[in-house]
C-alpha cells in the first residue's frame, strides 16, 4: 500500500493544486499574474512536498488501523486544522490578506482530503 498509495495520492494533489489556483479567482492584492511557466526545481519541490504530505497521512492511516476512504477523509479534515492555523498566524503577524490565507486554506482542504481519500483506498 505505502509506495503506490503513496505516489498516485502525490501526483493526484500536484494536479488538483495546479487546477485549484488556475481557476481560482486571484486575490485582489495580488500582482498580475505572469506568463512565465514553473521552472523545474519549482515542480520538483512542489511533487517533494505532496509526497512528504501523503507519506504524512498514509503513515498515520497504518499506525491508527484505519482503511477506506472515509477514515482517510476524516483524517485529513481533522490535519486540515494545522494549515489553517499556520495560515491565520501569517494573517495575524504577517499582513497576509485573509482572502489570500483563505485561497491557501481552500487548496489546502480539498488537497489534504483527496490524499486522504486516496490513501484511504490502499489501506
Amino acid at each position: 500500500m505505502p509506495a503506490l498509495g503513496i505516489t498516485v495520492a502525490t501526483i493526484a494533489a500536484f494536479i488538483i493544486s495546479f487546477a485549484f489556483y488556475a481557476l481560482a479567482p486571484a486575490p485582489p492584492t495580488a500582482e498580475p499574474a505572469s506568463e512565465e511557466r514553473p521552472r523545474p526545481w519549482q515542480i520538483a519541490i512542489e511533487l517533494l512536498r505532496s509526497a512528504i504530505i501523503s507519506g504524512l497521512v498514509a503513515g498515520l492511516l497504518l499506525a491508527a488501523d484505519w482503511g477506506g476512504p472515509r477514515q482517510g477523509a476524516l483524517l485529513a479534515l481533522a490535519l486540515w486544522a494545522l494549515p489553517v492555523v499556520l495560515l491565520a498566524g501569517s494573517v495575524l503577524w504577517e499582513k497576509v490578506p485573509v482572502r489570500s490565507a483563505a485561497l491557501h486554506a481552500g487548496d489546502w482542504l480539498i488537497k489534504l482530503v483527496a490524499i486522504g481519500s486516496i490513501l484511504g483506498l490502499f489501506t
